[in-house]
């Protein structure tokens, strides 16, 4: 593999900015050229992200507060990862399942970015977005996962996001 980057290569061109060369054998320092407003819509999808992570978060810790709660008022010792509470199993698997795929989701969306991607990749990005916070609302306020596990509602918010992923994957492989 040539890498070849100099000081002048990474420079705002007339709305652009050249980054990554191709890690190609024989390349001769091509320079992929992103448009800025690429970047900004990167990084619109990446807060996206970050809100549905702190949303998480912030249902995961109400849910465990209000179990807490109900546990002292009926004088019952408060056990944190007790699998038949279908309460905090749901708060848990809502977050949970955004910090298992968020990594996957991050570095795929980014080497589309980075790589020169079109506008399909940002709304791929929203997809994948939406996708988090409708899970999170089905898991959280339709019990759409219990302690037997997740129900067919769940598919509302896991299969756009799958597919949003899928097609991260494979346009980064093109």
């Amino acid at each position: 593999f040539h890498v070849c980057c100099h000081s002048s290569d990474i420079s705002p061109l007339a709305g652009t900015t050249k980054l990554l060369p191709y890690l190609l054998p024989g390349s001769d320092c091509d320079m992929v050229e992103i448009d800025d407003e690429m970047i900004r819509a990167g990084v619109r999808v990446s807060v996206g992200y970050v809100l549905a992570f702190m949303f998480a978060v912030v249902l995961q810790a109400r849910t465990k507060f209000a179990v807490m709660a109900k546990c002292k008022k009926e004088g019952k010792r408060f056990v944190r990862w007790d699998p038949t509470d279908k309460d905090l199993v749901a708060a848990d698997r809502a977050l949970g399942n955004l910090v298992e795929w968020g990594p996957v989701f991050l570095v795929l969306f980014w080497c589309n970015i980075l790589l020169g991607g079109k506008q399909m990749v940002v709304w791929a990005g929203y997809v994948w977005v939406a996708a988090r916070f409708l899970y999170i609302v089905l898991v959280s306020f339709f019990d759409a996962i219990g302690t037997s596990g997740p129900r067919v509602t769940i598919a509302l918010g896991t299969a756009p996001g799958y597919l949003a992923l899928i097609y991260l994957f494979i346009n980064a492989l093109v």
